[in-house]
């Protein structure tokens, strides 16, 4: 199985004042990047739906994979 680390998205703006989601990474894992990943909006969207998006991606989002992504174990990996 491959390591696996809790995930909180927040909202960021940038100096023009564009929103963008950042997603934080709550336990350490080798290899994984120094700076968390960042997400750039549709252009348009504002504070307020952005801060709707990160929310929902918290709701139902547990944990994110990065290196390898190897399915967990007992999941079928090849075809009958």
């Amino acid at each position: 199985m491959s390591h696996k680390t809790g995930i909180v998205f927040t909202v960021k703006e940038t100096a023009d004042g564009v929103p963008y989601l950042h997603m934080e990474f709550h336990d350490k894992i080798p290899g994984l990047q120094d700076e968390p990943p960042a997400f750039d909006l549709k252009p348009g969207t504002n504070i307020a739906k952005a801060e709707e998006i990160a929310k929902y991606l918290n709701e139902n989002l547990a944990a994110y994979r990065p290196l390898p992504s190897r399915p967990t174990h007992g999941f079928q990996t090849f075809v009958k």
